[in-house]
């Protein structure tokens, strides 16, 4: 493919900073027992604001998911999404539950029934069996646009090689059953099961791209195109690239962050396709591998560097990140607040060794629910106040 004649970074000379939005999915909790319930009716009672965004059921009866509008700025998003959560955390309370952002049950299944009842996931379970009653998973999805579909293709390509750093910034998931899975993203695990939960290959041109989604489509190894779930992907319903790799973002404010390192690596990835510099060469089994490294492992382990074929401390990972799009967050003027948000993330640790530590504190799976419950509206309620004003 060659650079396009579309998108940001068109011929016309201007560049103009993409545009951002953010879907964030949660676990609805009982509120006596804390664990996960069905309950499409908070999604009914919501106040749905077109200013702020939306509210939408999810494959398991327990999750519900929020979608931001279209926001230009970090200190916009956090606000919208801050209202997405305290609205809906209000009405999922006036009907007996509790709004959680984590990335998996801690306590077990997100059911039953496995799945919520629509034509679309009933297929999905008739398709798939067994393997979606543990899909009650929650991830964060980043939306950065607008691009034409050859933009977003040329730009995937490029952030291949910085989908295992992305996957650190959220990990959200290690308990499952209530037990700990030893591993800092057990979603990704479970996850990865289904047939296109993965790194995308690395796509040649458009033809390349529609051949391969017709033949999965049409093949019926998936349904439709919303169940091309690799991490980084051309949305289907929007003129924007999708990045899917993070779990559900514990709190807002991380929620944030991972959006800002997203939209910048766009940014870089557009500089690069417009100056002729190649896309760094990644082997698919390498990058797959190091992602999994990164959901074993987390912000507090180790990581897999796929440029050098480094084994090298996570942090390291994520730090060299943050060099590579350092220009473009001066440009989009995230630098002082990406910088800010990644030093809280280093000064309080990652959600997943957050939660660790309230197990060894309390040896008590309750006890990290109701932390997790504290962290999901934590600095939301003047972020909320400032939407409404």
């Amino acid at each position: 493919m060659t650079r396009p004649d579309a998108g940001p970074w068109a011929g016309n000379g201007q560049r103009t900073i993409p545009t951002l939005g953010v879907e964030e999915e949660f676990l609805l909790l009982d509120s006596e027992s804390l664990q996960p319930t069905g309950d499409g009716g908070a999604a009914s009672r919501i106040r749905r604001s077109q200013e702020e965004g939306e509210v939408q059921l999810e494959l398991a009866p327990a999750q519900i998911e929020t979608s931001s509008s279209v926001c230009h700025e970090l200190e916009e998003l956090h606000r919208k999404l801050a209202y997405l959560r305290t609205d809906l955390a209000a009405a999922a309370g006036q009907r007996g539950r509790r709004l959680a952002a984590i990335a998996a049950p801690p306590t077990g299944q997100a059911g039953p029934p496995p799945v919520t009842d629509t034509p679309r996931y009933r297929r999905m379970y008739d398709n798939y069996g067994v393997l979606v009653e543990d899909q009650g998973v929650c991830a964060c999805h980043v939306h950065v646009g607008t691009l034409d579909l050859e933009s977003a293709l040329l730009v995937s390509n490029h952030l291949r090689p910085w989908l295992p750093a992305l996957l650190l910034v959220t990990t959200n998931s290690p308990f499952f059953r209530s037990a700990d899975t030893g591993y800092a993203s057990w979603r990704t695990v479970l996850w990865s099961r289904l047939p296109t939960a993965c790194p995308p290959p690395h796509f040649t041109s458009v033809e390349h791209y529609r051949t391969l989604v017709d033949t999965l489509v049409d093949s019926g190894m998936v349904l439709d195109l919303g169940m091309l779930y690799w991490y980084v992907r051309p949305s289907e319903r929007l003129p924007t690239l999708e990045m899917r790799v993070a779990d559900t973002a514990a709190t807002a404010e991380e929620a944030v962050l991972l959006a800002g390192l997203v939209r910048a690596l766009v940014i870089t990835a557009l500089d690069d396709i417009a100056g002729g510099r190649p896309v760094a060469p990644v082997d698919d089994q390498m990058l797959q591998a190091a992602c999994w490294r990164a959901a074993r492992e987390g912000l507090e382990g180790v990581g897999f560097d796929v440029f050098t074929r480094r084994v090298l401390p996570a942090w390291d990972l994520l730090d060299g990140l943050v060099r590579h799009v350092h220009p473009a967050l001066e440009e989009s003027g995230d630098l002082d607040r990406v910088a800010s948000l990644l030093r809280e993330l280093r000064e309080r640790g990652s959600a997943t060794s957050r939660q660790r530590e309230v197990f060894r504190r309390h040896h008590d799976i309750g006890e990290v629910l109701e932390h997790v419950l504290t962290e999901t509206m934590r600095g939301t309620t003047a972020q909320a106040r400032s939407a409404d004003e």
